[in-house]
C-alpha cells in the first residue's frame, strides 16, 4: 500500500505524520530543539516513545526519518512551506527552479522559509525517487481581495517589491474550516481562530479566505506569545531616529520580547500566566487582558466584514487548550449571539472536535487543528 508523507519543519522542530491512502493516520514523529535540549517524539500503534537525541541528528532530520518510515512505500511527501509568495497559490511539485524561486522569498519569513528549504534539500537528496510537493501557508489566503491586502503605501511598492498582505496559518485555517463544512449545515460565514504561540483569526465566506489578521509577515495581527502584532509603525521611527534601538535588535524585540512576553516581563507561556492570574500577578493579568481584546476586536470587525457570522472556531494550543481563555473571549461576544456552555468547562487539550455553544446560540466550536493531515490531503 502507498503511503503519503508530511513534514512541517520549523526553526526549532520538525513535525511529521505518515498516512495510508485512505488518509489514516500511521504514525507521528516530533523532532525539537527544547532550550538546547534535542528531542525525538514518536507515536506509533498507540505506543508513544521518546529519547534524546544529539545535536548533529537533530540537524539531519531527514535520517531520522527516514529510520521510523523504513518498510512503508511513500508515494510523495508534502512539505509545508510558511511563505509562497504570490507565485505559489497551489500545492507545487519541488522541482530545483521551484526551489531556486522559493528562495527568492527567504526575506519575506526569514525564520522559516530558510529551514524549510534546507530540509527539503536534505530529503530530495535522500529520497531522489520520491515525489515532493510544497504546500504554502499563504496559498489559502490568495482569495482576498485588493481592497483587503493592499496597505496604504504608494501602489508602486506593491507592483515593483510586493509589498502586501499575504496572511499565514492558511493551511490551519482551511483545515478548520473543511472540519465545520461537515459539522455545520449553515457556514458561509466562519471565524476561524488559531490561537497559538503565533496566533491568527481568518474570516472565510463561502469556502474562501476572505481576510486575516497576519498581513506581510507574521508580526501583524493579534498579541502573540512574543510577537507584538499590530502596533503604530511611527514607534519604529522614533525608537530608531532616537537610537534607542538599532534595526536589528528592534526587530528581534518585536518578534522575540513582545507580545504576551513582552507585557507581563515573566513569560509568553499561557499556562503560566494564568496561574500568575489567580495569584494577584497585575502584569501577567494585563497581558491577558490585552490578549482577549485583540481577538475579540478582530472577531468583531470580521463579523461586520463578513455581514454576520454563522460559525466560531477555536484551535491552536491556546484555543483548543484553554477552556478560561475560550470563556472569557464569547464573554465578551454575547451581543453577538456567541454563547458557550457548561461543556466547555474543564476542556484543555482538546483532541477532537467538540461543540461548546449554549442552546440558541451561534455555533462555537473547538477544532483541533491538523496541518499535517491537510498537506496531504492536497497532494493526493
Amino acid at each position: 500500500m502507498e503511503h503519503l508523507l508530511s513534514v512541517n519543519a520549523g526553526s526549532t522542530s520538525v513535525k511529521y505524520k505518515l498516512f495510508d491512502s485512505a488518509l489514516n493516520e500511521v504514525l507521528f514523529g516530533h523532532i525539537e530543539n527544547i532550550k538546547g535540549k534535542f528531542v525525538s517524539k514518536l507515536v506509533k500503534n498507540g505506543e508513544k516513545y521518546v529519547w534524546e537525541i544529539t545535536e548533529s541528528e537533530f540537524k539531519k532530520p531527514h535520517l531520522l526519518v527516514a529510520k521510523e518510515i523504513a518498510g512503508y512505500e511513500i508515494s510523495k511527501i508534502g512539505f509545508r512551506i510558511v511563505h509562497g509568495g504570490e507565485k505559489f497559490t497551489k500545492p507545487t511539485k519541488l522541482t530545483d527552479k521551484v526551489i531556486a524561486d522559493l528562495e527568492q522569498l527567504n526575506d519575506m519569513a526569514p525564520l522559516h522559509n530558510p529551514p524549510a528549504i534546507k530540509i527539503i534539500r536534505q530529503f530530495k537528496k535522500f529520497f531522489p525517487e520520491i515525489n515532493m510537493y510544497g504546500v504554502f501557508d499563504t496559498a489559502f489566503h490568495s482569495t482576498i481581495n485588493p481592497e483587503q491586502f493592499l496597505y496604504s503605501l504608494p501602489y508602486d511598492l506593491y507592483q515593483k517589491h510586493k509589498i502586501r498582505k499575504y496572511g499565514f496559518h492558511g493551511i490551519s485555517h482551511q483545515y478548520i474550516y473543511e472540519q465545520i463544512s461537515t459539522l455545520e449545515k449553515k457556514n458561509k460565514k466562519v471565524i476561524s481562530c488559531h490561537l497559538g504561540g503565533g496566533a491568527s483569526i481568518t474570516a472565510i465566506k463561502d469556502g474562501e479566505s476572505y481576510d486575516t489578521s497576519m498581513g506581510f509577515t507574521p508580526l501583524e495581527g493579534l498579541t502573540m506569545a512574543t510577537r507584538s502584532g499590530d502596533i503604530d509603525s511611527g514607534i519604529i521611527f522614533y525608537l530608531v531616529e532616537r537610537k534607542l534601538y538599532p534595526l536589528k535588535e528592534l526587530k528581534n524585540l518585536m518578534n522575540h520580547f513582545s507580545g504576551l512576553m513582552g507585557i507581563s516581563g515573566i513569560t509568553s507561556d499561557m499556562r503560566k500566566l494564568l496561574e500568575l492570574e489567580k495569584k494577584g500577578n497585575k502584569r501577567a493579568h494585563l497581558a491577558i487582558e490585552i490578549y482577549i481584546y485583540d481577538i475579540v476586536r478582530y472577531i468583531g470587525a470580521y463579523i461586520v466584514a463578513l455581514g454576520g457570522l454563522d460559525v466560531l472556531a477555536f484551535s491552536g494550543g491556546v484555543g483548543s487548550g484553554s477552556d478560561v481563555l475560550r470563556e472569557r473571549i464569547c464573554e465578551s461576544l454575547t451581543a453577538y449571539n456567541i454563547r458557550i456552555s457548561r461543556k466547555n468547562k474543564g476542556k484543555i487539550n482538546v483532541e477532537e472536535n467538540m461543540k461548546i455553544s449554549s442552546r440558541g446560540s451561534l455555533p462555537v466550536w473547538i477544532i483541533p487543528t491538523d496541518e499535517e493531515k491537510m498537506i496531504a490531503k492536497s497532494i493526493i
